[in-house]
């Protein structure tokens, strides 16, 4: 009888440690990514025109926010990536930011320049969108940022992760234009901040230009 209750007693801590376990994997793989926030806080469009061939061209600057709001983790971001999507098509620019480490409970500010060329041409719908943006003197554009960081806990276990985040889109007048204090859409003048989110589809990514975020 005793050791009938010895064993049943042990298999119970067992299941109890395993649960533990289990709950904690998920606590730490899920939840702190979570907490990553992302906001694009100003852009200005100082390029955005097509050439004799329909082949597109841009440079755009934004100002971006990374806050890592949890008490445990802290973040590694060992390459972070920016460009545009726009008329359906990615850009051919990517923009490389420097690394950084961020503490807890931390904000850090990033200035990133995304200038170039796309690979496509134009044509169809999508020029006719252009034509008329160009018309209407807004352009519509996607700002895609890549990651890949390592989350390391207080007791020093860590883990990496590689993401996507798309970042709205942006109605953006060119810099310098008749209507370009249009840009600035939120209250008393102030740009109208873009949050960042967690794409869904992060296969985009691991073939992009980091090899450790590279799919088997």
């Amino acid at each position: 009888m005793g050791s009938r209750t010895c064993a049943c007693y042990c298999v119970s801590c067992l299941l109890i440690l395993i649960g533990g376990m289990v709950c904690l994997i998920i606590y730490l793989g899920v939840v702190p990514y979570q907490r990553m926030k992302f906001h694009v806080n100003d852009a200005s469009l100082t390029e955005f025109y097509l050439t004799n061939d329909d082949i597109l061209h841009y440079n755009l600057a934004v100002n971006i926010s990374v806050r890592n709001s949890n008490k445990i983790e802290r973040i590694s971001y060992r390459y972070i990536r920016s460009s545009i999507i726009c008329y359906g098509k990615g850009s051919a620019a990517l923009s490389y930011l420097p690394s950084f480490q961020q503490g807890t409970e931390n904000t850090t500010l990033l200035h990133s320049v995304i200038q170039g060329q796309t690979l496509f041409k134009l044509r169809g719908s999508h020029l006719k969108d252009f034509n008329h943006d160009q018309r209407d003197g807004r352009y519509k554009i996607h700002v895609v940022l890549y990651l890949t960081i390592t989350m390391k806990h207080a007791g020093g276990g860590s883990y990496k992760g590689c993401f996507k985040l798309t970042c709205g889109l942006f109605r953006l007048h060119l810099l310098g234009s008749s209507s370009s204090l249009n840009n600035k859409t939120g209250i008393e003048g102030l740009f109208h901040t873009k949050r960042c989110k967690l794409s869904g589809d992060d296969r985009e990514y691991r073939h992009q230009a980091d090899p450790d975020c590279q799919s088997d």
